[in-house]
């Protein structure tokens, strides 16, 4: 009868240790909807996405909805047309979520392009995100339009169907993944990359020396999924830089197009360069946090493709993402003699786009002769010098010109300008630790 007692207590205590250790594992999930016209089909859109999220992890616990929250968002958006998710992952930390689903209904498309959003619309436009609050990231990422079967109030049939296709949307294949949250509308969009070892320089493939070629690793890290526009530029600096003012032509000009005559120091002063700009709007203080220039190493790691498996050629591709520059790149040949908005052609097995050709990109790494050494970590390059690196090549990129010939627009071929001179062909792409 002890034995048995005991063996009772034991298997209850075996109980209760487990129940403690699953409460500690739960993910509390809020999902917020924001921008319709009713808050009461809000509310029951966000439960219905709520519970069909929770059937896919059963460590989801119940929704929360913050009527609050919502209201105050969907204020923000009212006044800038875009939700700050900094705000907003700040408030799910204070309340213990792990997550934040946020469905945002939008305007009408097609014919109702201009009319406010009203569930009576005929077309609708949704974007959905769920954020890992703690990661600082969206984990997925969805955006679709519906159109409706009837007019009028939208009927709760139709309201299931909505809710569905957010739920199926977040759940499938095709969702944008790990994108670091931005804090005001203007900041750079980023994409993860794991950290790993990789062959750095010239290549077999490529028959051209391959004795330059170097082991190195690099640490996990963020880089932009574009190059810097210039409408964000702008945005963090409220001008243009004075070569751009002076020299900038009609052909370089346009808001979704990199940023041009920007020198390395322009992007790096201390207190009034991008950088220092940037990071006092994104509120980053910590300086082992902070925006930066990519090295070197970590700018051909990830137009590389990082760790990840190459998709489009085997072997390693000549340019970022193909073995075919026109697939990936703007230069001579397709350019038009000029620079475009980003993001046009096809990305690398990251999802980053534009890191051969379009512009070329400055990097923090000082020139030398040689790669880093063989073997090594992270890499910060030789202490001094009188060039800086810039990677990826330009849309002036030619195989019959020696200044930029179209082998520069290459993941592993290397060139250099003084740090002070900013032209029509140099750009900026920016990382985050």
């Amino acid at each position: 009868m002890m034995k048995t007692m005991k063996t009772m207590l034991i298997s209850l205590f075996a109980l209760l240790l487990l129940a403690v250790q699953a409460q500690a594992q739960r993910q509390p999930l809020a999902v917020l909807v924001v921008g319709v016209d009713n808050w009461m089909f809000g509310d029951v859109l966000a439960h219905i996405v709520g519970e069909e999220l929770k059937r896919g992890n059963s460590n989801l616990v119940s929704v929360t909805r913050e009527k609050f929250v919502q209201n105050k968002l969907k204020a923000l958006r009212r006044a800038t047309g875009w939700i700050n998710c900094c705000e907003l992952r700040e408030w799910a930390n204070a309340q213990g979520l792990a997550q934040v689903c946020l469905v945002e209904a939008k305007k009408g498309v097609g014919g109702n392009a201009n009319a406010p959003f009203s569930f009576a619309n005929a077309e609708q436009k949704y974007s959905a995100q769920v954020i890992d609050v703690a990661g600082n990231r969206s984990s997925c990422a969805a955006a679709f339009d519906f159109k409706r079967s009837g007019g009028g109030e939208m009927a709760p049939a139709e309201l299931t169907r909505v809710a569905w296709e957010v739920v199926g949307r977040l759940q499938s294949s095709g969702c944008q993944v790990a994108e670091r949250i931005k804090c005001f509308a203007g900041e750079p969009t980023m994409v993860f990359v794991p950290g790993g070892w990789y062959e750095m320089g010239l290549n077999d493939k490529r028959g051209m020396l391959s004795n330059k070629q170097r082991t190195v690793g690099v640490s996990d890290f963020w880089i932009g999924k574009y190059e810097v526009t210039q409408a964000e530029w702008y945005a963090v600096m409220g001008s243009y830089t004075s070569t751009f003012n002076k020299k900038a032509g009609a052909k370089h000009k346009g808001a979704d197009k990199p940023m041009v005559y920007v020198s390395y120091d322009d992007i790096t002063k201390p207190t009034t360069g991008f950088l220092a700009k940037l990071n006092e709007k994104a509120g980053i203080t910590d300086a082992a946090k902070k925006y930066r220039l990519p090295t070197e190493a970590e700018w051909e790691y990830a137009a590389s493709g990082g760790s990840v498996t190459p998709k489009f050629c085997s072997g390693g591709c000549d340019y970022s993402g193909s073995d075919s520059l026109s697939a990936v790149g703007w230069y001579k040949d397709n350019s038009g003699d000029a620079p475009h908005p980003i993001g046009q052609l096809a990305a690398n097995e990251l999802g980053i786009y534009d890191m051969s050709g379009n512009v070329s990109e400055w990097c923090s790494t000082w020139f030398s002769d040689d790669l880093p050494a063989d073997n090594s970590f992270n890499p910060p390059g030789p202490a001094t010098g009188t060039s800086r690196l810039l990677r990826g090549g330009n849309w002036l990129c030619d195989g019959d010109w020696d200044y930029y010939p179209l082998s520069h627009c290459r993941v592993d071929v290397r060139f250099a300008h003084y740090p002070d001179d900013g032209n029509y062909a140099y750009g900026i792409r920016v990382v985050l630790p």
